[in-house]
């Protein structure tokens, strides 16, 4: 929320909705973190990312009808497991938004094999962040940016909640604010697909 009061300075015709109450970390503390599926079970069962992913996509539909605010002019921003588990929303279960901004995230391999998305992703992970594989987010935004979707990536040497990370977090917000204000008029679907 502190964070999200910071940026808005940066942004201030947006509206800002930080679910990070009991009841919503509660929702993400109860789920492991995710990890890659493989083999003949790899999707028979639901994981727990994806009920996660059910529980969030269920507030912040609510979030957005009270609000009377159209969710493809959204922005998921998440930390740690909240931007992985904004990657899984937009990239494996089709939910619509502008953009996704994921600091110290973990995407989910692998990615369906037709994607349908319009937005940008943003991606920063920070050195000190010891649980990843640093050179992986140069195969992540490569990846992505292959099939179809526009993603840049960083890597920063501080740590996820670092003034460098949120200082830089808020220049990928201001672009990824400004693609959703004018996404009525600009919105453009692409479908992407893999062997």
């Amino acid at each position: 929320t502190s964070i999200a009061a910071r940026w808005s300075v940066t942004v201030p015709t947006t509206a800002f909705i930080a679910l990070d109450g009991i009841e919503q970390l509660d929702v993400l503390r109860s789920c492991d973190p995710p990890r890659a599926a493989t083999g003949a079970n790899a999707r028979t069962e639901p994981t727990l990312l994806d009920r996660a992913a059910n529980n969030l996509q269920a507030l912040l539909d609510q979030q957005l009808r009270s609000r009377c605010l159209d969710g493809t002019r959204l922005v998921l921003v998440g930390f740690g497991y909240g931007g992985t588990l904004a990657l899984h929303l937009v990239l494996h279960r089709r939910w619509r938004c502008a953009g996704i901004l994921a600091i110290a995230a973990q995407p989910v391999s692998p990615l369906p094999g037709i994607l349908r998305i319009g937005c940008k992703v943003r991606l920063i992970d920070c050195a000190a962040n010891a649980q990843t594989d640093h050179s992986s987010l140069r195969d992540d935004v490569a990846l992505l940016t292959g099939r179809g979707i526009d993603a840049r990536g960083v890597v920063l040497s501080g740590l996820p909640l670092s003034d460098e990370a949120v200082r830089h977090g808020g220049a990928y917000l201001v672009e990824l604010v400004a693609t959703a204000q004018r996404s009525d008029r600009f919105h453009v679907e692409r479908e992407s697909s893999h062997a």
